[in-house]
């Protein structure tokens, strides 16, 4: 996951910068909608605290990512992805609490633009994680190949070259366009040795079936490794 780590990096880096140029050097005009308050609301929102609680939640939010990326490094699964949902829960909360300091005559438009927004968010996180969760199904005829579901992806069985069952997958390197959660993999990844191809896996629960197109592949499993054996078995009995 070496693109997620550059990333979380970057998020750090740019969290903390942030946060100092407006806690220390009073940069107030990178807060979002400030220089184009009057001057005397300006002035009310710098008496009240407001810019440098901002600053400091940002700071904070750097601290959080930071900590998720350490954890990662002592190889605690799904540290990267557990540290951004505790990051924006504590970012709109945050936000929430800091809104009190805001007594300029905008405050109530502000607040309710800040409600619809960590609404938006979570409708938005809420509905991929439910589209992600989703099982992928294996039909498999005479016609070819049919995963079904988000992702997915039919292919001739003339066009197969390899079906294999296997314990373990190489190590994912990216996520170039798909969903990774926990356990969940689903989408389009590159995998150590293998370059890119397509996952539909639940990461913990082996065997895999590895199903090669040319130089395409994909990797499927499902949750119930009997299920799993018995796609693999439809398609090696397809294929033969």
């Amino acid at each position: 996951m070496i693109a997620l780590t550059i990333i979380q990096l970057f998020m750090i880096l740019l969290f903390f910068l942030l946060g100092y140029l407006i806690v220390k050097r009073e940069a107030y005009f990178l807060l979002s909608g400030f220089s184009a308050k009057s001057k005397e609301d300006q002035q009310i929102l710098i008496q009240n605290g407001y810019p440098q609680a901002a600053g400091r939640a940002l700071i904070n939010s750097g601290f959080i990512l930071l900590g998720g990326l350490a954890l990662y490094f002592f190889r605690i699964p799904y540290m990267i992805e557990f540290s951004w949902l505790v990051m924006i829960i504590y970012l709109f909360a945050r936000l929430l609490y800091i809104g009190k300091l805001d007594t300029t005559k905008n405050k109530k438009r502000n607040s309710i633009i800040l409600i619809i927004t960590i609404v938006f968010t979570f409708g938005v996180l809420g509905g991929v994680a439910y589209i992600g969760i989703q099982p992928n199904e294996v039909t498999v005829s005479d016609d070819g190949l049919h995963v079904s579901g988000f992702y997915g992806v039919e292919w001739p069985l003339d066009e197969i070259t390899n079906v294999e069952l296997v314990d373990t997958i190489p190590n994912v390197q990216v996520r170039t366009n798909g969903f990774a959660f926990a356990n969940r993999l689903k989408g389009h990844f590159r995998l150590e040795g293998l370059g890119g191809g397509r996952l539909y896996l639940y990461r913990n629960h082996p065997p895999f079936i590895f199903v090669e197109k040319g130089e395409d592949y994909l990797f499927i499993n499902s949750r119930d490794s009997q299920e799993t054996k018995l796609w693999y078995g439809k398609m090696k009995e397809q294929l033969n």
